[in-house]
């Protein structure tokens, strides 16, 4: 019974460990204040974490590489995963909806080749909306497809913001949460 314990207890402290990819950018804060400061993980290499991995063991710690150290044996609870500028602007930039028509426009042309859409912005009250007409082509419902996500994603059930996405408008990189409040499809079948 001590042995299905030990073997519970090895499991957990592996799982958090190890819960960052190598090469994630951490803080060190750990006991050894050489190491204080920026740097990256990757799955402990010492003599003791190698052995047990050849045993079988799961991995429990990490090695930290800092600029002028590398530090083996190293606790989870020891360091925090650095924020990139992806993940700080992915929380507070929205697309202008100019923007957001740029992208739409783009994802229709790569999605049916061939077929002109007429991608406009809204003006004064409905200037956060954006209307999508053509002529033949595809239907509402194959259009609706590559539209859904510039409004929102429905993976989670708690989540309903819209996808991030980047576009590139005059040779400039626009990226953020598309910005629409409304997509209007307008469609004039073939001979009308």
């Amino acid at each position: 019974m001590r042995m299905h314990t030990d073997t519970i207890v090895r499991a957990i402290p592996g799982y958090l460990a190890l819960r960052l990819a190598p090469g994630t950018r951490v803080l060190y804060t750990g006991t050894r204040a050489e190491g204080h400061g920026e740097g990256t993980v990757h799955p402990c290499s010492c003599k003791r974490c190698f052995l047990g991995a050849l045993l079988g063991e799961p991995a429990t710690r990490y090695e930290v590489r800092t600029a002028d150290h590398t530090i083996t044996h190293v606790r989870h609870t020891s360091v925090q995963p650095l924020v990139g500028e992806t993940e700080l602007n992915y929380a507070s930039i929205r697309l202008s909806t100019k923007a957001t028509a740029a992208a739409l426009r783009q994802r229709l042309r790569a999605a049916f080749p061939g077929v002109k859409f007429s991608v406009r912005c809204g003006r004064d009250k409905t200037r956060d909306e954006i209307t999508v007409s053509w002529t033949g082509g595809p239907r509402g419902t194959a259009v609706a497809t590559v539209t859904a996500p510039f409004l929102a994603r429905y993976g989670n059930s708690e989540e309903r913001r819209p996808a991030w996405m980047s576009v590139t408008i005059g040779g400039r990189v626009h990226s953020g949460e598309p910005n629409a409040s409304a997509i209007r499809l307008h469609h004039t079948p073939a001979g009308h």
